[in-house]
């Protein structure tokens, strides 16, 4: 009986602990990408912050066209994880985006608190790759913007990457 006991204790540390992870994920993804993804605004707070930068690249330019991408490391109580934002500047229209990358999160576990702590509806659409190691759920968000969640839950691999892509014409 005491080995059962056990067993259901650490069932329930680890089910706390997921929980606690993926609240903490959704909560810095709202904090910094929502409502939009304002590549300017949000490399000024990564600044302030004094959040380490992991990558900071800029696409050789193209006449009428410009890249830029940058992530930092962010830490919190529950683990780390990736900050990335992006712009695109092009004739065709403007592209920002602002996402999370985590290595450690049930892709299952982030969704269920996503959809619950931004009242989301039903997605758009659901895919899987064709090779079956990744799951993508679409999210419309507003008439400019869709909200990405793409994990490895096929394949039973912890790891998902949360994207809100903006979108100006």
């Amino acid at each position: 009986m005491l080995r059962f006991a056990l067993i259901v204790s650490l069932i329930s540390v680890g089910a706390a602990h997921a929980g606690e992870r993926t609240a903490a994920l959704v909560n810095s993804f709202r904090m910094f990408c929502v409502p939009s993804p304002d590549f300017a605004a949000l490399d000024a707070r990564a600044t302030a912050m004094q959040l380490p930068v992991r990558k900071d690249v800029t696409a050789p330019p193209r006449p009428g066209e410009y890249g830029h991408v940058k992530a930092w490391l962010l830490s919190l109580a529950s683990g780390h994880h990736e900050l990335v934002a992006s712009e695109a500047r092009s004739p065709k229209g403007n592209l920002d985006s602002c996402g999370i990358g985590v290595d450690d999160v049930n892709g299952d576990d982030l969704k269920q608190e996503l959809v619950k702590a931004m009242k989301l509806g039903e997605p758009l659409r659901q895919m899987v790759s064709a090779d079956g190691t990744q799951r993508q759920t679409i999210w419309k968000i507003d008439s400019d913007a869709e909200l990405f969640l793409t994990d490895a839950t096929p394949m039973k691999i912890p790891g998902s990457y949360l994207t809100l892509l903006h979108q100006i014409k």
